[in-house]
Protein backbone atom coordinates (compact mmCIF):
# COMPACT_ATOMS: atom_id res chain seq x y z
CA UNK A 1 0.00 0.00 0.00
CA UNK A 2 2.59 2.60 -1.03
CA UNK A 3 2.55 5.67 -2.44
CA UNK A 4 5.39 8.26 -4.18
CA UNK A 5 3.81 10.93 -1.98
CA UNK A 6 1.67 9.97 1.33
CA UNK A 7 1.98 7.07 2.94
CA UNK A 8 -1.65 5.96 4.26
CA UNK A 9 -2.47 3.82 7.02
CA UNK A 10 -5.98 4.88 7.42
CA UNK A 11 -7.38 8.44 7.40
CA UNK A 12 -9.48 9.40 10.44
CA UNK A 13 -10.88 12.36 10.95
CA UNK A 14 -10.22 14.05 7.89
CA UNK A 15 -6.30 13.16 8.30
CA UNK A 16 -3.75 11.25 7.24
CA UNK A 17 -2.15 9.00 9.87
CA UNK A 18 1.15 9.13 7.99
CA UNK A 19 2.05 12.79 5.66
CA UNK A 20 4.72 12.35 3.07
CA UNK A 21 6.79 15.02 1.49
CA UNK A 22 4.95 16.33 -1.31
CA UNK A 23 1.52 16.78 0.63
CA UNK A 24 3.27 18.44 3.01
CA UNK A 25 4.64 20.88 0.56
CA UNK A 26 1.53 21.11 -1.18
CA UNK A 27 -0.07 22.11 2.32
CA UNK A 28 2.69 24.83 2.94
CA UNK A 29 2.69 25.98 -0.67
CA UNK A 30 0.38 29.35 -0.42
CA UNK A 31 2.69 30.37 2.47
CA UNK A 32 5.59 31.04 0.42
CA UNK A 33 3.08 33.45 -1.60
CA UNK A 34 2.47 35.48 2.25
CA UNK A 35 5.43 35.23 3.14
CA UNK A 36 6.73 36.64 0.17
CA UNK A 37 4.10 39.50 -0.04
CA UNK A 38 3.80 40.72 4.06
CA UNK A 39 8.33 40.38 4.67
CA UNK A 40 8.99 42.07 1.39
CA UNK A 41 6.20 44.44 1.30
CA UNK A 42 6.98 45.79 4.63
CA UNK A 43 10.89 45.84 4.82
CA UNK A 44 12.00 46.64 1.13
CA UNK A 45 8.75 48.37 -0.80
CA UNK A 46 6.78 50.57 1.54
CA UNK A 47 10.11 52.60 3.46
CA UNK A 48 11.56 53.96 0.52
CA UNK A 49 7.97 54.78 -1.34
CA UNK A 50 6.96 56.40 1.75
CA UNK A 51 10.14 58.73 2.38
CA UNK A 52 9.70 59.37 -1.12
CA UNK A 53 6.33 60.71 -0.27
CA UNK A 54 6.59 62.16 2.85
CA UNK A 55 10.11 63.40 3.36
CA UNK A 56 13.13 61.43 6.12
CA UNK A 57 12.21 63.46 8.85
CA UNK A 58 8.51 61.72 8.82
CA UNK A 59 9.13 58.62 7.45
CA UNK A 60 9.38 56.48 10.63
CA UNK A 61 5.86 57.73 11.97
CA UNK A 62 4.71 57.88 8.32
CA UNK A 63 5.22 53.94 8.15
CA UNK A 64 4.16 53.33 11.36
CA UNK A 65 0.46 55.10 10.74
CA UNK A 66 0.73 52.94 7.28
CA UNK A 67 1.26 49.75 8.62
CA UNK A 68 -0.94 50.10 12.20
CA UNK A 69 -3.97 51.50 9.97
CA UNK A 70 -4.29 48.97 7.74
CA UNK A 71 -2.94 45.43 9.85
CA UNK A 72 -5.21 46.79 12.39
CA UNK A 73 -7.96 44.98 10.39
CA UNK A 74 -6.24 42.10 10.51
CA UNK A 75 -6.74 41.45 14.05
CA UNK A 76 -10.36 41.89 14.29
CA UNK A 77 -11.01 40.16 10.23
CA UNK A 78 -9.13 36.95 10.29
CA UNK A 79 -9.82 35.81 13.45
CA UNK A 80 -14.26 36.21 11.96
CA UNK A 81 -13.51 34.53 8.98
CA UNK A 82 -11.48 31.73 10.44
CA UNK A 83 -14.53 31.27 12.73
CA UNK A 84 -16.83 31.17 9.45
CA UNK A 85 -14.79 29.07 7.22
CA UNK A 86 -15.15 26.68 10.53
CA UNK A 87 -18.83 26.47 10.32
CA UNK A 88 -18.85 26.29 6.54
CA UNK A 89 -20.64 23.54 4.09
CA UNK A 90 -19.95 24.17 0.73
CA UNK A 91 -19.59 21.09 -1.61
CA UNK A 92 -16.16 23.01 -3.01
CA UNK A 93 -15.20 22.92 0.65
CA UNK A 94 -14.85 25.21 3.61
CA UNK A 95 -11.84 26.60 3.25
CA UNK A 96 -11.52 26.62 -0.81
CA UNK A 97 -13.55 29.90 -1.07
CA UNK A 98 -12.36 31.97 0.52
CA UNK A 99 -8.57 31.15 0.07
CA UNK A 100 -9.51 31.76 -3.88
CA UNK A 101 -11.42 34.94 -3.33
CA UNK A 102 -8.79 36.52 -0.90
CA UNK A 103 -6.39 35.60 -2.96
CA UNK A 104 -7.62 37.26 -6.24
CA UNK A 105 -8.56 40.30 -3.99
CA UNK A 106 -4.96 40.81 -2.88
CA UNK A 107 -3.71 40.55 -6.09
CA UNK A 108 -5.69 43.43 -7.48
CA UNK A 109 -4.90 45.49 -4.99
CA UNK A 110 -0.96 44.74 -5.06
CA UNK A 111 -1.56 45.59 -9.03
CA UNK A 112 -3.47 49.13 -7.88
CA UNK A 113 -0.54 49.67 -5.07
CA UNK A 114 1.92 50.24 -7.86
CA UNK A 115 -0.31 53.65 -9.31
CA UNK A 116 -0.25 54.97 -6.22
CA UNK A 117 1.44 58.33 -5.90
CA UNK A 118 -0.26 59.96 -2.77
CA UNK A 119 0.24 58.98 0.84
CA UNK A 120 -3.59 59.37 1.61
CA UNK A 121 -4.30 56.82 -0.98
CA UNK A 122 -1.98 54.16 -0.33
CA UNK A 123 -3.72 54.22 3.18
CA UNK A 124 -6.85 53.14 1.39
CA UNK A 125 -5.33 50.41 -0.86
CA UNK A 126 -3.17 48.62 1.91
CA UNK A 127 -6.29 48.71 4.05
CA UNK A 128 -8.04 46.95 1.26
CA UNK A 129 -5.08 44.52 0.34
CA UNK A 130 -5.14 43.71 4.33
CA UNK A 131 -9.18 42.85 3.70
CA UNK A 132 -8.03 40.42 0.84
CA UNK A 133 -5.26 39.24 2.11
CA UNK A 134 -6.41 37.95 5.87
CA UNK A 135 -9.85 37.02 4.16
CA UNK A 136 -7.73 34.08 2.69
CA UNK A 137 -5.16 33.36 5.52
CA UNK A 138 -7.19 32.20 8.37
CA UNK A 139 -9.15 29.55 6.49
CA UNK A 140 -6.27 28.59 5.10
CA UNK A 141 -4.29 27.77 8.13
CA UNK A 142 -7.28 25.66 8.91
CA UNK A 143 -6.35 23.02 6.00
CA UNK A 144 -3.29 22.01 7.97
CA UNK A 145 -4.78 20.92 11.04
CA UNK A 146 -7.62 19.67 8.60
CA UNK A 147 -5.39 17.00 6.61
CA UNK A 148 -2.12 16.31 9.36
CA UNK A 149 -2.86 14.52 12.32
CA UNK A 150 -1.05 15.05 15.57
CA UNK A 151 1.61 13.07 15.60
CA UNK A 152 3.15 14.86 12.33
CA UNK A 153 2.03 18.15 13.95
CA UNK A 154 5.44 18.91 14.45
CA UNK A 155 6.62 17.95 11.47
CA UNK A 156 4.09 19.87 9.84
CA UNK A 157 5.00 23.14 11.76
CA UNK A 158 8.51 22.37 9.81
CA UNK A 159 7.07 22.89 6.62
CA UNK A 160 4.74 25.86 7.81
CA UNK A 161 7.98 27.60 8.59
CA UNK A 162 10.20 26.41 5.76
CA UNK A 163 7.11 28.02 3.46
CA UNK A 164 6.47 31.27 4.87
CA UNK A 165 10.53 31.42 4.95
CA UNK A 166 11.43 30.21 1.43
CA UNK A 167 8.80 32.76 0.13
CA UNK A 168 10.50 35.03 2.54
CA UNK A 169 13.73 34.91 1.19
CA UNK A 170 12.25 34.52 -2.72
CA UNK A 171 10.78 38.17 -1.88
CA UNK A 172 13.39 39.56 -0.95
CA UNK A 173 15.61 38.00 -3.48
CA UNK A 174 12.89 39.23 -6.63
CA UNK A 175 12.33 42.14 -4.98
CA UNK A 176 15.97 43.23 -3.96
CA UNK A 177 16.20 42.66 -7.72
CA UNK A 178 13.64 45.39 -8.63
CA UNK A 179 14.32 48.04 -5.38
CA UNK A 180 17.76 48.49 -6.28
CA UNK A 181 16.79 50.22 -9.74
CA UNK A 182 13.75 51.44 -8.33
CA UNK A 183 10.98 49.61 -9.86
CA UNK A 184 8.73 49.42 -7.25
CA UNK A 185 5.88 48.58 -9.19
CA UNK A 186 7.62 45.64 -10.96
CA UNK A 187 7.88 44.34 -7.40
CA UNK A 188 4.50 44.63 -6.18
CA UNK A 189 3.33 42.67 -9.95
CA UNK A 190 5.87 39.99 -9.05
CA UNK A 191 3.56 39.67 -5.62
CA UNK A 192 0.29 39.59 -7.36
CA UNK A 193 1.42 36.62 -9.49
CA UNK A 194 2.86 34.85 -6.86
CA UNK A 195 -0.23 34.88 -5.08
CA UNK A 196 -2.58 33.94 -7.80
CA UNK A 197 -0.09 30.83 -8.66
CA UNK A 198 -0.04 29.70 -5.26
CA UNK A 199 -4.03 29.92 -4.79
CA UNK A 200 -4.15 27.64 -7.86
CA UNK A 201 -2.14 25.27 -6.73
CA UNK A 202 -3.98 25.16 -3.26
CA UNK A 203 -7.50 25.07 -4.15
CA UNK A 204 -7.32 22.79 -7.00
CA UNK A 205 -4.63 19.80 -5.41
CA UNK A 206 -4.85 20.20 -1.91
CA UNK A 207 -8.08 18.30 -0.32
CA UNK A 208 -10.93 20.34 1.51
CA UNK A 209 -12.88 17.70 3.46
CA UNK A 210 -12.99 18.73 7.06
CA UNK A 211 -16.07 18.85 8.26
CA UNK A 212 -17.95 21.44 10.47
CA UNK A 213 -18.63 20.85 14.45
CA UNK A 214 -22.53 20.39 14.36
CA UNK A 215 -21.83 22.27 18.10
CA UNK A 216 -21.00 25.48 16.12
CA UNK A 217 -24.17 28.17 15.49
CA UNK A 218 -24.27 30.15 12.69
CA UNK A 219 -25.62 33.01 14.01
CA UNK A 220 -23.75 36.71 13.63
CA UNK A 221 -23.42 36.90 17.59
CA UNK A 222 -21.45 33.74 16.88
CA UNK A 223 -18.93 34.51 14.39
CA UNK A 224 -18.45 37.93 15.27
CA UNK A 225 -18.69 38.60 19.24
CA UNK A 226 -17.92 35.08 20.50
CA UNK A 227 -15.51 34.81 18.34
CA UNK A 228 -12.84 36.97 20.42
CA UNK A 229 -14.96 35.22 23.86
CA UNK A 230 -12.02 33.04 24.80
CA UNK A 231 -12.14 31.87 28.11
CA UNK A 232 -9.02 32.48 30.11
CA UNK A 233 -10.26 29.57 32.72
CA UNK A 234 -10.29 27.09 30.15
CA UNK A 235 -7.70 28.75 27.33
CA UNK A 236 -5.26 30.15 29.97
CA UNK A 237 -2.40 28.58 28.02
CA UNK A 238 -3.18 29.72 24.95
CA UNK A 239 -3.44 33.33 25.87
CA UNK A 240 -0.18 33.11 27.56
CA UNK A 241 1.29 31.60 24.64
CA UNK A 242 -0.42 34.16 22.54
CA UNK A 243 1.30 36.62 25.26
CA UNK A 244 4.63 35.46 24.48
CA UNK A 245 4.17 35.19 20.61
CA UNK A 246 2.86 38.97 20.29
CA UNK A 247 6.20 40.04 22.18
CA UNK A 248 8.64 37.89 20.26
CA UNK A 249 6.91 38.88 16.85
CA UNK A 250 6.96 42.62 17.43
CA UNK A 251 10.62 41.99 18.19
CA UNK A 252 11.50 40.24 14.97
CA UNK A 253 8.72 42.94 12.83
CA UNK A 254 10.42 45.78 14.72
CA UNK A 255 14.37 44.81 13.74
CA UNK A 256 12.64 44.17 9.94
CA UNK A 257 10.82 46.96 9.21
CA UNK A 258 13.57 49.47 10.78
CA UNK A 259 16.65 47.53 8.71
CA UNK A 260 16.24 50.17 5.26
CA UNK A 261 16.09 53.08 7.41
CA UNK A 262 18.99 52.01 9.32
CA UNK A 263 21.30 51.31 6.54
CA UNK A 264 20.02 54.15 4.77
CA UNK A 265 20.80 56.63 7.63
CA UNK A 266 23.55 55.25 8.95
CA UNK A 267 25.81 53.34 6.39
CA UNK A 268 24.57 55.07 3.17
CA UNK A 269 23.09 58.35 3.76
CA UNK A 270 23.43 59.41 0.50
CA UNK A 271 22.30 56.08 -1.94
CA UNK A 272 19.20 54.40 -1.39
CA UNK A 273 19.53 51.86 -3.53
CA UNK A 274 22.99 50.90 -1.43
CA UNK A 275 20.88 50.82 1.84
CA UNK A 276 18.51 48.70 -0.68
CA UNK A 277 21.04 45.97 -1.59
CA UNK A 278 22.26 45.96 2.02
CA UNK A 279 18.85 45.10 3.75
CA UNK A 280 18.77 42.44 1.36
CA UNK A 281 22.17 41.44 2.14
CA UNK A 282 20.83 41.29 6.13
CA UNK A 283 17.47 39.49 5.59
CA UNK A 284 18.68 36.78 3.61
CA UNK A 285 21.11 35.76 5.69
CA UNK A 286 18.65 35.68 8.67
CA UNK A 287 16.21 33.61 6.18
CA UNK A 288 18.51 31.45 4.88
CA UNK A 289 20.15 30.26 8.54
CA UNK A 290 16.04 30.00 9.55
CA UNK A 291 15.10 27.67 6.63
CA UNK A 292 17.92 25.48 7.25
CA UNK A 293 16.88 25.16 11.35
CA UNK A 294 13.40 24.67 10.78
CA UNK A 295 13.25 20.81 10.35
CA UNK A 296 16.02 20.12 13.15
CA UNK A 297 14.29 23.04 15.42
CA UNK A 298 10.81 20.55 14.84
CA UNK A 299 12.20 17.16 15.80
CA UNK A 300 14.12 18.46 18.71
CA UNK A 301 10.59 19.88 19.45
CA UNK A 302 8.94 16.77 19.67
CA UNK A 303 11.73 15.34 21.80
CA UNK A 304 12.49 18.12 24.16
CA UNK A 305 8.89 20.04 24.37
CA UNK A 306 8.00 22.89 22.38
CA UNK A 307 8.35 25.53 25.88
CA UNK A 308 12.33 25.20 25.83
CA UNK A 309 12.56 25.88 22.39
CA UNK A 310 10.62 28.93 22.37
CA UNK A 311 12.50 29.86 24.65
CA UNK A 312 15.90 29.38 23.33
CA UNK A 313 14.52 31.30 19.96
CA UNK A 314 13.56 34.76 21.90
CA UNK A 315 17.09 34.37 23.61
CA UNK A 316 18.99 34.13 20.56
CA UNK A 317 16.93 37.21 18.90
CA UNK A 318 17.74 39.03 21.75
CA UNK A 319 21.24 38.71 21.32
CA UNK A 320 21.57 39.49 17.80
CA UNK A 321 19.32 42.72 18.95
CA UNK A 322 21.73 43.69 21.41
CA UNK A 323 24.78 42.89 18.81
CA UNK A 324 23.40 46.11 16.86
CA UNK A 325 21.89 48.22 19.91
CA UNK A 326 26.29 48.39 20.21
CA UNK A 327 27.28 47.89 16.29
CA UNK A 328 29.02 51.28 16.56
CA UNK A 329 31.55 49.40 18.31
CA UNK A 330 34.04 46.97 16.93
CA UNK A 331 32.78 43.83 18.93
CA UNK A 332 33.70 40.92 16.21
CA UNK A 333 37.23 39.79 15.06
CA UNK A 334 38.84 41.22 12.02
CA UNK A 335 38.99 37.33 11.28
CA UNK A 336 35.14 37.62 11.13
CA UNK A 337 34.00 40.93 9.26
CA UNK A 338 37.04 41.49 6.89
CA UNK A 339 36.45 38.49 4.44
CA UNK A 340 32.43 39.13 4.31
CA UNK A 341 33.84 43.18 3.49
CA UNK A 342 35.67 42.65 0.52
CA UNK A 343 33.39 40.14 -0.50
CA UNK A 344 30.34 41.89 -0.84
CA UNK A 345 32.64 45.50 -1.40
CA UNK A 346 30.56 46.85 2.02
CA UNK A 347 32.31 48.54 5.46
CA UNK A 348 33.53 46.25 7.99
CA UNK A 349 31.17 47.86 10.10
CA UNK A 350 28.73 46.88 7.62
CA UNK A 351 29.85 42.92 7.70
CA UNK A 352 29.58 43.16 11.79
CA UNK A 353 26.10 44.21 11.53
CA UNK A 354 25.20 40.92 9.13
CA UNK A 355 27.07 38.90 11.61
CA UNK A 356 24.56 39.74 13.88
CA UNK A 357 21.78 38.47 11.79
CA UNK A 358 23.02 34.78 12.48
CA UNK A 359 21.53 34.28 16.10
CA UNK A 360 17.98 36.20 14.53
CA UNK A 361 17.83 34.11 11.80
CA UNK A 362 18.78 30.68 13.86
CA UNK A 363 16.25 32.14 16.55
CA UNK A 364 13.07 33.11 14.06
CA UNK A 365 13.67 30.18 12.08
CA UNK A 366 13.05 28.00 15.36
CA UNK A 367 10.63 30.09 16.84
CA UNK A 368 8.09 30.15 13.48
CA UNK A 369 8.27 26.15 13.06
CA UNK A 370 7.68 25.60 17.10
CA UNK A 371 5.40 28.45 17.54
CA UNK A 372 3.21 27.01 15.39
CA UNK A 373 3.21 23.30 16.50
CA UNK A 374 2.72 24.42 19.89
CA UNK A 375 -0.61 26.53 19.13
CA UNK A 376 -2.21 23.72 17.56
CA UNK A 377 -1.28 21.57 20.65
CA UNK A 378 -3.55 23.89 22.82
CA UNK A 379 -6.25 24.58 20.50
CA UNK A 380 -9.54 22.48 20.17
CA UNK A 381 -9.83 20.42 17.05
CA UNK A 382 -13.05 21.53 15.75
CA UNK A 383 -11.98 25.26 15.89
CA UNK A 384 -8.66 25.55 14.29
CA UNK A 385 -10.13 28.29 12.33
CA UNK A 386 -11.52 30.26 14.60
CA UNK A 387 -8.24 29.97 17.22
CA UNK A 388 -5.37 30.30 14.50
CA UNK A 389 -7.39 33.54 13.30
CA UNK A 390 -7.20 34.82 16.59
CA UNK A 391 -3.52 33.71 17.12
CA UNK A 392 -3.42 36.72 14.14
CA UNK A 393 -4.40 39.00 17.20
CA UNK A 394 -0.41 38.18 18.55
CA UNK A 395 0.85 38.41 14.48
CA UNK A 396 -0.77 41.36 13.20
CA UNK A 397 -0.93 43.51 16.60
CA UNK A 398 2.66 42.69 16.58
CA UNK A 399 3.30 44.84 13.81
CA UNK A 400 0.73 47.52 15.19
CA UNK A 401 2.23 48.08 17.89
CA UNK A 402 5.87 47.80 17.28
CA UNK A 403 5.96 50.49 14.51
CA UNK A 404 3.56 52.37 16.23
CA UNK A 405 5.72 52.63 19.36
CA UNK A 406 9.47 52.85 17.16
CA UNK A 407 7.96 55.13 14.25
CA UNK A 408 7.73 58.16 16.76
CA UNK A 409 10.82 56.95 19.55
CA UNK A 410 12.84 56.56 16.36
CA UNK A 411 11.68 59.88 14.52
CA UNK A 412 12.32 61.86 18.18
CA UNK A 413 16.02 60.10 19.03
CA UNK A 414 16.64 60.75 15.66
CA UNK A 415 16.24 64.52 15.61
CA UNK A 416 17.80 64.64 19.26
CA UNK A 417 21.86 63.87 18.20
CA UNK A 418 23.95 60.88 18.68
CA UNK A 419 23.82 57.55 21.32
CA UNK A 420 26.41 55.29 21.69
CA UNK A 421 28.09 56.37 18.66
CA UNK A 422 25.13 56.78 16.12
CA UNK A 423 21.96 58.57 15.40
CA UNK A 424 20.54 58.48 18.39
CA UNK A 425 17.24 56.54 17.54
CA UNK A 426 18.63 52.98 16.46
CA UNK A 427 20.15 52.06 19.74
CA UNK A 428 17.10 52.70 21.31
CA UNK A 429 14.48 50.98 18.86
CA UNK A 430 16.97 48.03 18.98
CA UNK A 431 17.46 48.12 22.65
CA UNK A 432 13.14 48.22 23.16
CA UNK A 433 13.46 44.81 20.54
CA UNK A 434 15.67 43.42 23.09
CA UNK A 435 13.46 43.96 25.77
CA UNK A 436 10.34 42.56 23.41
CA UNK A 437 12.29 39.42 23.15
CA UNK A 438 12.68 39.01 27.16
CA UNK A 439 9.43 39.71 28.24
CA UNK A 440 8.36 36.84 25.89
CA UNK A 441 10.38 34.42 27.85
CA UNK A 442 8.83 35.22 31.09
CA UNK A 443 5.50 35.12 29.29
CA UNK A 444 5.68 31.64 27.86
CA UNK A 445 6.76 30.20 31.76
CA UNK A 446 3.19 30.21 32.74
CA UNK A 447 2.14 27.36 29.72
CA UNK A 448 1.59 23.89 30.37
CA UNK A 449 2.33 21.60 27.39
CA UNK A 450 -0.40 19.28 27.05
CA UNK A 451 0.18 15.42 25.50
CA UNK A 452 0.53 15.88 22.37
CA UNK A 453 -3.04 13.66 21.34
CA UNK A 454 -5.85 13.92 20.02
CA UNK A 455 -9.27 11.85 19.41
CA UNK A 456 -10.27 11.40 15.60
CA UNK A 457 -13.29 10.33 14.32
CA UNK A 458 -13.81 8.53 11.68
CA UNK A 459 -13.81 9.87 8.12
CA UNK A 460 -13.50 9.03 4.92
CA UNK A 461 -10.91 7.50 2.95
CA UNK A 462 -8.66 8.81 0.33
Amino acid sequence: MASADVAIASRRGGAWESVGLRRLTLLSIYWVAIGWLWNALGAQVLPPVITRMVGQAHQGTALSALEGFGTLVAVVWQPVVGALSDRTRLRWGRRRPYIAGGALGSSLFLVVMAFVGVYFWLLIVYFLLQVASNTAQAPYQGLGPDAVPEKDFGKFGAFYGMGNLVGTLIGFLVTGIFTASGQYGAALFAMAAMLVVSMVLTVTLVPDRGRPDGSLGMSIGEITVGTFQISPRRHGDFLWLMGSRLLILMGVVGLETYAQFFFKDVFYPHSTNHANAATTYLLAIIVVLAIAVCYPAARLSDRWGRKPMVIVCAILGALGALGLVFSHYTLLPAAMTAPIASLLGIPRGLAQVLWFGVPIGVGIGCFLTVDWAFMIDLIPPAETGRFLGFSNIATAGSGIIARFIAGPVLDHFNAGGHILGELGGYPVVFGMFVVYFVVGIFLVLPVVEPRRRRTLSPGPST
